[in-house]
């Protein structure tokens, strides 16, 4: 009996350890799902920064890609504008050289004319000393002829 006494205590020993060691179980299981559903959560709330800084991250793509779109066509304009420019001056150039040209062909015409003049008048007195000359000598020679 004292053998059935001692198995009995051992049974009751060994449910009092089997109903703690179910306690001690029931209480892991609560806090892994505690811990379980905090880490969820953070992974949600992580998940949620993660879109945020995706949305923002396209949102400065987007803002990045139309300030170069816009640095190109202020490019090409400036570009064109400095053609423009460029053009402007040479058409510049060109409308003052060819001023200035026909300023010289101008001076060079009065030159000429002034020497063709000049040239006129030694003209006009050669041929009037050759004039003078001639009747002179021609009243030289009536002279002798006399």
């Amino acid at each position: 009996m004292e053998d059935e006494l001692d198995q009995n205590k051992e049974i009751m020993s060994l449910r009092r350890e089997r109903n703690l060691l179910l306690r001690k179980v029931d209480v892991l299981k609560a806090i892994h799902k505690v811990t379980l559903e905090a880490k969820e959560m953070e992974i949600g709330v992580l998940k949620q920064k993660l879109d945020q800084l995706d949305s923002t991250i396209m949102f400065y793509k987007g803002v990045f890609e139309a300030t170069e779109r816009e640095i190109r066509q202020l490019n090409q304009k400036l570009q064109e504008h400095d053609n423009k420019q460029w053009k402007l001056k040479m058409g510049l150039l060109y409308t003052v050289k060819s001023e200035l040209a026909k300023i010289k062909i101008k001076e060079l015409q009065n030159k000429v004319s002034e020497l063709e003049n000049k040239l006129k008048i030694q003209d006009n007195a050669i041929h009037h000393k050759l004039i003078n000359g001639n009747t002179q000598v021609g009243e030289y020679s009536g002279a002798n002829i006399d």
